[in-house]
């Protein structure tokens, strides 16, 4: 099994981030991204899977009561579960979905960034980007459209660890790309204003997505 070609959700990603950060402490030692995410498709997945389908329905279902409940108030009739259900899910169940799978509700915050330095994304640069990632709690990774080389798939998109710098040696981005950050820990937030600072020496407006409960 090539983990590299297994397509994540960010549910999927924040699950396995927090059985890497597991492996790491219960090992002693730091566990790579791809152990991780090896060992938790072979071992746990599953079970994940079904406890992640079982509160999925169960958050359904609270929708659809609640739908119910407001569709009866307004035609002042009840409407009944199977009317409720059919129209939740032909009108809602799109919408909710792609909310629950989206990178913010999963804890992540996303920043994209336009490089401003003349030297692009080479060795230098890609060394002074890892360091700061480094000094900050929280993971980051990078995608570039149509880079080869990623430590992991997310919805389609290929990324890379931003504190290693032999993993950002393979971007060779040139001023002017358009490079997709994204971050989650309790030092996301910070981690990404800086290198927003740092790739566009302050040129460039930058809109930061946030998550509630995320600083």
């Amino acid at each position: 099994m090539n983990v590299k070609d297994i397509n994540l959700t960010p549910a999927e990603l924040q699950a396995i981030l927090e059985h890497k950060r597991s492996m790491s402490v219960a090992r002693g030692r730091e566990i790579s991204l791809e152990d991780a995410i090896t060992h938790f498709i072979e071992h746990y997945e599953l079970d994940w899977m079904r406890e992640k389908q079982r509160r999925d329905l169960t958050e359904q279902r609270h929708e659809i009561d609640k739908h119910k409940y407001l569709q009866s108030e307004k035609e002042g009739r009840d409407i009944g579960k199977a009317r409720a259900a059919e129209e939740w899910c032909e009108k809602y169940a799109p919408i909710w979905r792609a909310e629950h799978e989206s990178l913010e509700r999963n804890g992540f915050l996303k920043m994209s960034i336009i490089i401003q330095n003349e030297q692009g994304l080479h060795f230098e640069p890609a060394s002074t980007l890892a360091n700061l990632a480094q000094q900050y709690g929280c993971e980051v990774y990078l995608h570039r459209a149509g880079m080869e080389y990623a430590n992991f798939i997310l919805q389609d998109k290929k990324y890379l660890n931003v504190k290693s710098v032999l993993c950002l040696l393979t971007v060779k981005a040139e001023k002017g790309e358009r490079l997709e950050f994204i971050a989650t820990g309790p030092q996301a937030k910070t981690a990404l204003e800086t290198i927003a600072a740092y790739i566009s020496k302050g040129t460039m407006p930058q809109e930061i997505e946030t998550v509630p409960g995320v600083q």
